[in-house]
């Protein structure tokens, strides 16, 4: 049995957002919706769904909210420690980066997500 994915890197347009335990990226796709009637499942519906990348790191001094707030058009990768890397394209933070304590969350949607190895 080998190595199962552990860690994750990120990067922003180069950047390393050092991130903490627990990153985790959706690569959109579809939803799928079951469609009742009253006889049960008919079938299902199909609805878009945005690829996104959520992570946290430290707050430290040299980590400006302000800039992390503007993050618009951004490339957005995600490797893990097993070799799988993601790129997240034209990439945009949700809203202001949140700081908590010593942490700031960052909740990233994007236009595409491609596996890229």
């Amino acid at each position: 049995m080998g190595q199962v994915t552990g860690r994750a890197f990120i990067k922003v347009n180069g950047t390393d957002m050092r991130s903490k335990e627990g990153a985790t990226l959706n690569p959109g796709g579809v939803s799928r919706e079951a469609a009742m009637s009253d006889r049960g499942v008919d079938g299902y519906s199909e609805s878009p769904v945005a690829p996104t990348i959520q992570c946290s790191i430290n707050h430290t001094a040299d980590i400006s909210l302000t800039d992390l707030g503007q993050i618009t058009d951004a490339s957005i990768v995600f490797e893990t420690d097993t070799g799988k890397t993601y790129l997240l394209r034209n990439a945009w933070i949700d809203g202001p980066a949140e700081l908590n304590g010593n942490e700031v969350s960052l909740n990233f949607t994007g236009m595409t997500c491609e596996e890229v190895s």
